[in-house]
């Protein structure tokens, strides 16, 4: 028995290989076609992108070997030119040029197929590791010729773009192509791709276009593109898209995968599986290279991918991003879906050829991240939020939620089909989750007000959380941050603002409504959030100062997110507020996240609640506008961690106890030189 398990274990090694062997040898052209090309005239057409243009001149095409056959003759002249196709070389595209003379080729002097047939055997002679689908081929009629003596002055013959693998990979560096972009610069790239998902036949449904095309808010935007052969259409879409909307796209990168390059399957691990390649999107040139080196590189083997490593890798690459687009093909599992604990982001999920239902595994990978699915009519967000009694419908498929807190199909019928992804959907960590080492180098965690808090409201969505980032106040603010991470499926926080009180201003600079050192985060990408925490430190800290500028950064983000309906304020007890005369123009509720309660409640932070319509949250309570609003109505004293406060004469919440003093009080009516200089 352990003979015949061997031996069949090298039948399917030499099996693979040979599998393997025949996708990087697949030829273009079969021998029945060049032998007979007439008798197979429409299959034959086919396999070229046809391109017409008014005349072809061979002394202005760059990174190319051009080869002349001259009019009506397929011998090649100068077959010196061309060096034999080796690993070291990509090739993009071969052009066949032809003169468009007589316009109607049944009329051509030679029959049209012979002619093009005879001109493919003459180049695949001198090389026959061209006779590739790797690459394009193009066929270029020059339309000029009016006659025959024009036709026969022109260029003809073939021509083969390619570059040198080494340069290639060696210059990846930023590059300006703003000089050149123009009508031609752009007409140029956006033939390149068309003629590249022609050559892939053709876009097929046109989902990846239209979702870019639904959702042009996406700004410096990560692309990452599932590069296996069934994928480079939709992958493709991407790029065209961009090409066409080039001035306005909030593309800014993409990466590429195709699983491994052509590690062998048993090779593959988890994490390290590897075959990524990165581009720019303003550099058009080397971005569509990028489809030809990845393809050539490997086409990705067995059906799990590595999509979750990508995406890493990805983030880790480009760092400054604020979405996250996975182009993913619904028909393969994610080999390394474990490696979803690691991700930080929302991540947009483009689901490609997911006509008969979605695959679990990525209505996970949305899910879990808090971010999306798109299809092709369809965008679906907040998928927490849809889900009933711990079930999801999407496009009339029914997902449950199973083990792990993961989503499997609800019908055995349906799920069959996605069965094999099974085995990789896991969220158990390769490495453990650090959460967030900013709060362990700054201390730990000592007033858990925020994260309780939070917690206990896991329903405020569509929210902009304010937060106070000055000294003290680290490891209190960035729970709200930790937290967010921790529930990504779930949270409704869209963007974290800091505010360090005017970074270094000098207190006698500080104007009310002035003050400055506010900064803004989306929080899809928690690691450039992170990043943030370290940059507004080394713009200032606070000063000395015991005041902030709490309500003109609240004020700030109300202009600038207006279509955020949920805003939180995570504020300092131990400080007052100087900017209080802003009060009576902060027309949003606003829910008051205080923290360093050891005492009495700083009255400006309930004046805050009570006055916008919001409310005030401590570490074991919550104070509902409706609370105060009855206390001041009724003139009954509100009681609040063991103190009383009652409304004065001007409708403000004060202590009870006249003989209870805060520092507070002189900016609750500033005088007109506390108004313009914080005095």
């Amino acid at each position: 028995m352990k003979t015949i398990g061997f031996n069949l274990r090298i039948f399917l090694v030499v099996l693979q290989l040979w599998f393997f062997s025949a996708i990087a040898q697949e030829k273009k052209f079969s021998k029945e076609i060049l032998n007979h090309p007439r008798e197979h005239a429409a299959e034959f057409e086919k396999l070229f992108n046809y391109n017409e243009i008014k005349e072809y001149n061979p002394d202005e095409q760059p990174n190319s070997v051009v080869l002349e056959n001259g009019y009506t003759k397929s011998v090649i002249k100068d077959p010196w030119r061309w060096k034999p196709y080796d690993d070291k070389i990509v090739v993009t595209q071969i052009d066949i040029i032809f003169t468009k003379y007589p316009k109607n080729k049944d009329f051509w002097r030679t029959n049209y197929y012979d002619l093009l047939a005879a001109r493919i055997k003459a180049l695949l002679a001198l090389d026959s590791s061209l006779n590739s689908t790797n690459f394009e081929w193009n066929l270029v009629l020059q339309t000029k010729p009016q006659n025959e003596p024009e036709a026969k002055s022109m260029f003809h013959g073939i021509a083969i773009t390619y570059f040198v693998e080494k340069d290639f990979i060696e210059e990846d560096k930023d590059v300006d192509e703003t000089p050149m972009q123009d009508s031609a610069y752009f007409a140029k790239h956006e033939l390149k791709v068309k003629n590249f998902i022609h050559s892939q036949g053709g876009a097929g449904d046109s989902i990846v276009f239209k979702v870019f095309d639904r959702h042009r808010e996406w700004k410096n935007a990560l692309v990452v593109m599932d590069w296996t052969g069934s994928m480079y259409r939709y992958g493709a879409q991407a790029v065209l898209w961009h090409t066409l909307n080039f001035k306005t796209s909030g593309i800014k990168d993409f990466v590429f995968f195709n699983d491994g390059d052509d590690t062998p399957d048993d090779k593959k691990i988890i994490g390290k599986t590897g075959g990524i390649y990165y581009a720019q999107a303003k550099n058009l040139d080397r971005l569509i290279n990028t489809f030809y080196l990845v393809g050539k590189r490997g086409k990705g083997g067995d059906d799990p991918e590595n999509d979750v490593e990508a995406l890493i890798k990805g983030m880790n690459r480009f760092e400054d991003f604020d979405e996250l687009i996975l182009i993913a093909d619904n028909n393969s599992c994610m080999r390394d879906f474990r490696l979803i604990t690691n991700i930080d982001v929302k991540v947009n999920v483009i689901v490609c050829g997911a006509k008969y239902g979605i695959n679990p595994q990525y209505v996970n990978l949305a899910y879990y991240t808090g971010g999306t699915i798109h299809t092709i009519e369809e965008d679906i967000d907040h998928l927490s939020s849809l889900v009933k009694d711990d079930e999801l419908t999407i496009d009339n498929v029914k997902y449950k939620l199973a083990r792990d807190d993961l989503f499997t199909l609800k019908y055995q019928n349906q799920s069959l089909r996605f069965k094999s992804c099974d085995e990789f959907t896991t969220l158990v960590p390769l490495t453990p989750d650090p959460r967030l080492a900013f709060i362990v180098r700054h201390g730990g965690i000592d007033d858990s007000t925020v994260y309780k808090v939070l917690d206990r409201h896991p329903l405020w969505q569509n929210s902009v959380v304010v937060m106070d980032w000055s000294k003290g106040m680290y490891t209190n603010s960035a729970q709200a941050v930790l937290w967010h991470k921790i529930h990504r499926k779930t949270s409704g926080i869209n963007y974290f603002v800091f505010f360090n009180d005017g970074n270094k201003l000098p207190k006698r600079k500080k104007k009310i409504g002035k003050t400055g050192g506010i900064y803004y985060q989306k929080s899809n990408n928690i690691h450039r959030v992170e990043k943030r925490f370290d940059y507004v430190i080394r713009r200032g800290d606070g000063g000395k100062d015991n005041a902030g500028n709490d309500l003109e950064a609240l004020m700030s983000a109300a202009n600038k997110f207006t279509k955020l309906n949920t805003f939180i304020l995570i504020a300092d007890n131990r400080k007052c507020v100087r900017d209080m005369a802003l009060l009576k123009y902060l027309n949003i509720p606003i829910k008051v996240i205080l923290t360093n309660v050891d005492g009495p409640v700083n009255p400006q932070y309930i004046n805050i609640a009570y006055k916008t319509g919001g409310s005030l949250h401590i570490i074991n309570d919550d104070i509902y506008n409706y609370v105060f609003t009855a206390m001041a109505e009724s003139d009954q004293t509100l009681m609040l961690n063991g103190y009383e406060y009652v409304v004065n004469d001007k409708g403000f919440f004060e202590f009870k106890d006249k003989s209870i003093k805060t520092p507070c009080s002189k900016y609750d009516s500033p005088n007109i030189l506390q108004r313009w200089f914080g005095w």
